[in-house]
């Protein structure tokens, strides 16, 4: 490459003349050795001379004759570029007749860009005259791209959450990142010119280190986990990476090492690990926990010959409590629950939360009877007493089943589910009770669920219907009412009891659903008897108690009512007094809400559920129904007319209207008017009627 001083002279010896302007051919090699591009111009910007770096720079063909087609500076600049030329380059170049340098960007005949550093040297004719210009121009892309790629290796090393630091080949440290010093602790001060060495924790012996180095010196590289220390000694684990960087000569250079903190990943990992194996509120294990533990003691029992249980354990009535009292309340219940738990349950055995108020025990090496019988009464205590959260005290209703390997099965997932049954017949007992699982429950519990199944499908497809039992004045048999009766007759079954599949409903969760279409198919049937223009009677429904447990749900009714434009005082719902009792305060306020709604309250059963008269006193009731228990032992049973007759004398004390119920036969008819009871149902009048025969009725009572 010739130098800025050898361009000069060999430009310099051109003639003064821009018309004689010529190069020897020796000069023309010269020049067109160079790797720079050097182009000379004439005062009026055509180009005279360019060399083949040029030509190459500028997509200028290598035998293109600039004599027969000429190219000027303009050819070759943006337009902002030529008028700086133009306008303040060139002029002051001959005014001042000096070299002007800087950084300029070309345009080459292909209009694409290339940046480069420009030299622009001034050549004088014998008068001292500025003859012509002869620019000299090094391409700088290869160099900005270089920039540009250090600057962002630059910003990569000090931005990157990975330490890095680099050694010398004797392991000096001669740099490291931000994140080098915001995990270990050390500035860069602290660590230029000292060795890795200064990061050692005492977790590796020397073996370690040497096999570690021996890699490293034989591979190039080395990753994996280590333990290194801190600056305030706190020992952490990361991972590490260690590479070779050799020179020409393949002799190592540098050491690159670049390492990731740990700490914060094996603490997410372990709280994963715990999220899935355990239940975030109570801190117990959950249902993952108690199958993998099932399946091991299974497996470690295989040639012992141990017995091992299952007990599932319910506590009762949450749901109501969550819609009593919410979410937040019920959490501090269930942690109070597991806090009484977990003393009774040894470390031998396991406890764990199953569901929202479901727990599981897995006793492990069972070694006679009374052992598990003794585990299942104090689990039940335990959660008998009462819980006291924000002044409030809270009885539960804990119920228990379990189920015994390999007694009853030596299948993990039949001895969970088999426990699950045995806590149904639990619950389904009553409550505050634990049961055994046997065969026969897990065929009652499967004709249960399909008999669910098919009410569900019945309720979703209109596969109910509708009865009417007229209600009549005793005296003259005169119809004044009827109350609503459900009825499922099955399409392979037949005839299915609605003590049969009303507690179903009850206890899936239909018993809404059923409501729903009850009170829907029978405004539906009172709008069809009012169009009719037949005169429409009152109806009695039944209600769950379930039902009533819901808020909103005198304002559920009164849609259906506006629906049909029926009028609230046609219904009347009744309400069994065994229900009401042991949901006496959740229900009133809804019962309350009925009566504001222009609804009637009739309670079912009364005198079977041993209710007190402040008891009474508190329902905001219309009608009371003597039971069929008292009225079919009337003429027989003077215990049961004097029981009838208390009942009557009560009515009318509190203003209530009486209706006796399951009258079958004269005498009884003839005992209730002579005791006062004006009103009944019953065989002796009318059975259920479906609706085309309750229609007639109507028909034929309105033209009597």
């Amino acid at each position: 490459m010739i130098n800025d001083l050898d361009r000069r002279k060999a430009i310099t010896r051109s003639t003064p003349s821009t018309d004689d302007f010529n190069l020897s051919s020796q000069q023309a090699s010269i020049i067109d050795a160079a790797n720079e591009m050097i182009a000379t111009i004439s005062l009026d910007e055509r180009i005279l001379f360019v060399n083949h770096a040029g030509r190459k720079l500028l997509a200028i063909s290598q035998d293109h004759n600039l004599a027969s087609e000429p190219l000027y500076v303009e050819d070759f600049h943006s337009a902002e570029v030529y008028a700086l030329l133009k306008d303040h380059v060139f002029p002051s170049i001959i005014q001042q007749r000096e070299t002007w340098k800087g950084d300029i960007e070309f345009k080459d005949l292909n209009n694409q860009s290339i940046p480069v550093n420009l030299s622009v040297i001034p050549h004088m004719d014998e008068h001292g005259k500025v003859a012509w210009i002869t620019g000299i121009a090094r391409d700088l892309r290869e160099q900005n791209a270089l920039e540009i790629q250090q600057r962002l290796a630059k910003r990569v090393f000090d931005n990157t959450i990975e330490g890095i630091f680099v050694t010398d080949a004797f392991s000096r440290i001669l740099q490291v990142n931000r994140a080098f010093c915001e995990i270990t602790g050390y500035s860069a001060s602290d660590v230029m010119g000292n060795t890795p060495k200064i990061l050692q924790s005492k977790h590796h012996d020397s073996s370690f280190y040497e096999a570690l180095w021996n890699q490293v010196n034989k591979t190039g590289t080395w990753q994996g986990e280590i333990w290194n220390r801190r600056k305030d000694g706190s020992a952490y684990l990361q991972w590490l990476s260690i590479n070779c960087l050799n020179n020409k000569q393949g002799e190592i250079e540098y050491y690159v090492a670049v390492f990731h903190d740990l700490s914060e990943l094996r603490a997410r990992e372990a709280q994963i690990d715990f999220l899935v194996n355990h239940d975030p509120l109570t801190e117990l294990g959950n249902r993952n926990q108690l199958i993998d533990r099932l399946k091991f003691s299974i497996q470690s029992n295989i040639h012992r010959n141990k017995k091992i249980a299952v007990i599932k354990l319910d506590l009762g009535e949450i749901q109501l409590i969550n819609d009593s009292f919410g979410h937040a309340f019920c959490d501090r219940l269930i942690q109070q629950a597991a806090s009484r738990l977990k003393p009774i349950v040894s470390d031998q055995n396991l406890l764990v939360r199953l569901a929202a108020d479901e727990f599981g025990v897995l006793v492990a090496d069972i070694k006679n009877a009374i052992d598990i019988s003794r585990l299942i009464f104090e689990l039940k205590s335990s959660l008998q007493l009462p819980f006291q959260i924000d002044n409030e005290n809270l009885y539960m209703n804990p119920s228990l089943g379990i189920a015994f390997y390999p007694d009853d099965t030596t299948n993990v997932d039949d001895l969970l589910r088999f426990a699950r049954i045995a806590l149904q017949q639990a619950k389904s007992d009553g409550r505050n009770t634990f049961c055994f699982y046997n065969s026969d429950m897990s065929h009652q519990a499967r004709d249960r669920l399909l008999l669910e199944q098919a009410l569900r499908e019945a309720i979703a497809s209109n596969g109910l219907s509708l009865n009417f039992q007229p209600k009549v004045h005793l005296e003259t048999g005169e119809v004044f009412a009827s109350e609503v009766l459900v009825r499922w007759n099955h399409p392979t079954q037949g005839f299915i009891s609605p003590s049969v599949f009303i507690p179903i409903a009850e206890r899936s969760g239909l018993i809404a659903d059923l409501g729903s279409w009850v009170m829907e198919e029978t405004c539906r049937h009172l709008a069809e008897i009012k169009q009719s223009g037949l005169a429409i009677l009152p109806v009695a429904i039944n209600l769950s108690v379930y039902e009533l447990e819901g808020s909103g749900f005198a304002k559920h009714l009164m849609k259906y009512v506006n629906d049909y434009d029926l009028e609230p005082s046609l219904f009347e719902f009744e309400v069994t007094e065994t229900g009401l009792i042991s949901r006496e305060e959740m229900v009133i306020e809804s019962l309350k809400q009925l009566r504001e709604a222009g609804f009637k309250v009739a309670l079912d059963d009364f005198g079977t559920g041993y209710s007190s008269l402040s008891y009474l006193r508190k329902l905001p009731l219309t009608t009371l129904k003597i039971d069929r228990a008292f009225v079919s032992d009337l003429t027989d049973d003077k215990v049961a007319a004097s029981i009838v007759r208390t009942v009557i004398t009560l009515a009318e004390s509190l203003n209530l209207e009486v209706i006796a119920e399951g009258v079958e036969t004269i005498e009884q008819q003839s005992h209730l008017l002579k005791l006062g009871c004006t009103k009944a149902q019953g065989y002796l009048f009318y059975k259920p009627l479906d609706s085309l025969e309750f229609k007639k009725l109507i028909n034929t009572e309105s033209i009597r």
